[in-house]
């Protein structure tokens, strides 16, 4: 199988995978300060895909410093959760809402460390897009190509002090410098497992 078909075979198992996935409706969302939504930005580059992530600013209210997804809090302007993920991607790393196909609503899940209830979708960008950080939320942008996230070479731990004052370890990608772990990982792991044929 070729590079561009195998890119197209994944793309078409995340499609149908994540069809039958339906977020929460936005009534149950609005005005729940622990409702968010991220967008899971993927593109196709010389037949592999790619996924974007951002380092949150050590600025922000919670989860300084992270690995993320670009995605924020459910807004009263947004329409339904999805327009919520599309709006902070905008805002957070300039991905213009009319260039994404999304593919469709990853499984909601809740943070470790802030019991934040969030709803990811995944969506497909083009190549090309210029990325712009929010400076006073986003410190870094950065791609890691699917293959990476998948390689177990790439797979550890990382350790994180919790207000009691022990130490929990989580399951980590690290890759690059960054490390991805906590609801990021956990959101990865799960497309990961769809592209790979899996349930998440």
């Amino acid at each position: 199988m070729s590079h561009s078909n195998a890119v197209s075979h994944s793309l078409e198992r995340v499609r149908r995978a994540l069809a039958s996935v339906v977020p929460p409706p936005r009534d149950k969302l609005a005005g729940n300060n622990k409702a968010a939504a991220v967008l899971v930005p993927i593109f196709e580059r010389d037949g592999i895909l790619n996924v974007v992530y951002i380092r949150r600013s050590d600025d922000v209210a919670s989860h300084r410093g992270q690995v993320a997804f670009p995605g924020g809090r459910v807004d009263p302007v947004d329409q339904t959760v999805l327009d919520t993920a599309l709006r902070e991607a905008h805002e957070e790393v300039g991905i213009e809402p009319r260039t994404v196909e999304v593919l469709g609503a990853l499984p909601t899940a809740t943070t470790y460390t802030s019991g934040i209830i969030v709803s990811p979708f995944a969506g497909l960008i083009p190549h090309s897009t210029p990325f712009r950080p929010q400076e006073s939320e986003v410190a870094e942008i950065f791609v890691v190509p699917l293959p990476a996230l998948s390689d177990l070479r790439y797979r550890g731990e990382y350790e994180w002090a919790r207000d009691d004052g022990k130490v929990a370890r989580y399951p980590a990608i690290l890759y690059g410098g960054q490390t991805i772990w906590g609801l990021t990982y956990r959101i990865t792991v799960d497309l990961l497992a769809i592209i790979d044929g899996r349930a998440p």
